[in-house]
């Protein structure tokens, strides 16, 4: 379990600080003092632990207040270079200060913490000149200065690549969700419009259903009882679609401008097999199954059931290639539907994707409207299974599919 023997006051990313901060001490202690050589003892001993206490203790609030620290650090570097007896020049914990800066503040606020740093670059040939004799004194400056120059400056541009990194990475994710909701919204549109025309259609047949019962009232009431029965019927089913669509129109109320209404009839479970041999030419082989009885499906959902396949289908062609096998099959139960599309991964693939990768989001979008759900995973083994469940509205049945290949 993550975080399992960690004190709960202890985060990843405090324990992250308190360990750069005690190995950015424990190296300025060590690389850049002479603590190692001449061992000090008691008065300068602990100067020179205090010293390096306060560098560690400010690093543990560097992610808070990046500018302030940085500030703190630079201030108690500039004071203890010249002073400390024991060589002391603090070189890690500036970094590390330096590099919070550039990683979190905007350019103009990082290049300065950068200049300042020139300025312990500075300090250190100073003193190192001080140390050395005369002659040797101009080499060992310009050495020391072009040395920690280098340092600060590599530093600094790793913070700066590291912040445009992360900032690249948000941007990519901003996109992204972005696209996503496009899609959805895009997918909501498309079903607003499918869904005024199956309602149109009911509606129509309500209506010539009722023209003829009413021509025929007298003379044929047999005639008029079953064009009733029809009338409920498509009643029921225009009701069912209007709540759909009222939904679809209550979560998107902006739809973009189009061609309205086409008129053209939707396709449902019955153009399956159209559907299996136009993929079939291009190269995949298809071969679908059907498990019980057929039951009578509204037409949204009919239409919802065949978007599935054909997502499913369009996406073995895009993502795994011609050669692929694909597994189709319609399980039918007495409340719900199950349409599952598996294919082996087995195919040549493209050299180039070919999808937005948003098809999925649209279809399980498209799935909870008309009251489905949509499930898709990777198989064991390789190849991709899709599987969705559609509710059935009643007993009567449609032709049902067969198998093709």
């Amino acid at each position: 379990m993550e975080g399992e023997g960690r004190p709960r006051w202890l985060s990843r990313a405090t324990a992250v600080d308190i360990a750069l901060a005690a190995s950015a001490a424990v190296v300025d202690a060590f690389l850049f003092s002479a603590v190692s050589s001449r061992k000090p003892e008691g008065a300068g001993l602990w100067l020179f632990v205090a010293l390096v206490t306060i560098g560690f203790a400010a690093l543990l609030v560097r992610r808070r207040w990046p500018v302030l620290v940085f500030g703190v650090i630079w201030v108690w570097a500039v004071l203890v270079t010249p002073t400390s007896e024991l060589e002391f020049q603090p070189t890690a914990i500036p970094c590390v200060a330096l590099f919070t800066v550039a990683l979190r503040t905007q350019i103009k606020v990082s290049a300065g913490a950068l200049l300042a740093c020139a300025v312990l670059a500075v300090l250190a040939g100073l003193r190192e000149a001080a140390s050395r004799p005369p002659e040797a004194r101009m080499v060992a400056t310009y050495a020391t200065l072009v040395f920690y120059l280098l340092v600060y400056g590599c530093v600094w541009a790793g913070g700066r690549w590291a912040r445009l990194s992360h900032q690249h990475a948000d941007d990519l994710e901003f996109r992204r969700r972005v696209e996503a909701h496009e899609a959805v919204m895009g997918e909501r549109t498309r079903i607003a419009r499918e869904l005024h025309d199956i309602v149109a259609h009911s509606v129509t047949v309500m209506v010539l259903q009722a023209a003829g019962a009413r021509r025929v009232l007298d003379s044929d009431p047999a005639r008029v009882r079953r064009a009733l029965g029809h009338i409920e019927e498509a009643g029921e089913q225009a009701m069912g679609e209007l709540r759909r669509m009222l939904t679809v129109l209550r979560l998107s109320d902006d739809d973009e401008a189009g061609d309205g209404v086409t008129g053209r009839p939707q396709p449902g479970l019955g153009d399956v097999p159209h559907l299996v041999g136009t993929v079939g030419a291009a190269g995949v082989g298809v071969r679908t199954r059907v498990e019980g009885e057929p039951r009578r499906l509204a037409a949204s959902v009919d239409l919802a059931a065949y978007r599935v396949v054909q997502e499913a289908l369009t996406n073995v062609t895009k993502h795994v290639g011609p050669g692929a096998q694909v597994d189709v099959r319609l399980r039918w139960e007495p409340d719900e539907l199950t349409v599952e599309v598996t294919d082996d991964g087995r195919g040549r693939r493209p050299e180039r994707p070919l999808s937005t990768n948003h098809g999925l989001a649209g279809l399980r979008e498209r799935l909870a409207i008309v009251g489905g759900r949509l499930a898709a995973e990777p198989v064991t083994g390789g190849g991709f299974r899709v599987t969705a469940v559609l509710p059935v509205a009643g007993p009567v049945a449609g032709e049902p599919v067969g198998e093709h290949r």
